[in-house]
């Protein structure tokens, strides 16, 4: 009977152990996937502003804009896929302006990483600058857009710009 104790002992503690290492292991990955949205702070620099209106070639509206900028060999683009149809549904019954634009090498001075998103007031005055959302998966759940938005509708612009946040974002800045 003690030695049947014995086994189930080990078998036990065979089990916890490759619990807790399938656990740190999966830590340690999601952990790795996080990084920082404006490292070099590229969104800091004097005229950021109107130098990403000039390369976006901004034209001023009647409605409030919003411009989210992707790239689709981004691993956190795919995550970010059901967040951004919700906000391009939202963006829609808000009557705000929705602007796609793919990641280049001229976009790359002005937008530090993605997915990205800019909005701008029917006037085509500074509403927010930053990530869709923040965390591992960059989700709806986490977004800061709607919340901008939702505000700007209100008649409340928050020039928030929001580049010292963490999550699943890519980059080619060095």
């Amino acid at each position: 009977m003690l030695n049947l104790n014995r086994c189930n002992l080990t078998t036990y503690l065979v089990i916890a152990v490759w619990f807790i290492s399938v656990v740190v292991g999966l830590v340690y990955f999601q952990v790795a996937q996080l990084s920082d949205f404006d490292r070099n702070k590229l969104l800091n620099e004097p005229n950021w502003f109107n130098n990403f209106k000039q390369q976006v070639k901004y034209e001023k509206s009647n409605s409030a804009s919003l411009v989210i900028v992707t790239d689709p060999n981004c691993g956190c683009t795919i995550q970010a896929k059901p967040h951004l149809k919700q906000l391009t549904e939202f963006s829609e019954q808000k009557g705000v302006s929705l602007i796609l634009l793919e990641q280049s090498s001229s976009l790359q001075t002005v937008i530090p990483s993605t997915p990205a998103a800019v909005v701008l007031n029917k006037e085509g005055e500074f509403v927010y600058a930053g990530p869709l959302s923040e965390g591992l998966g960059c989700a709806q759940g986490s977004g800061f857009v709607e919340t901008v938005i939702t505000n700007l509708m209100a008649g409340f612009n928050s020039q928030l710009l929001l580049n010292n946040t963490k999550g699943c974002y890519c980059t080619t800045q060095t």
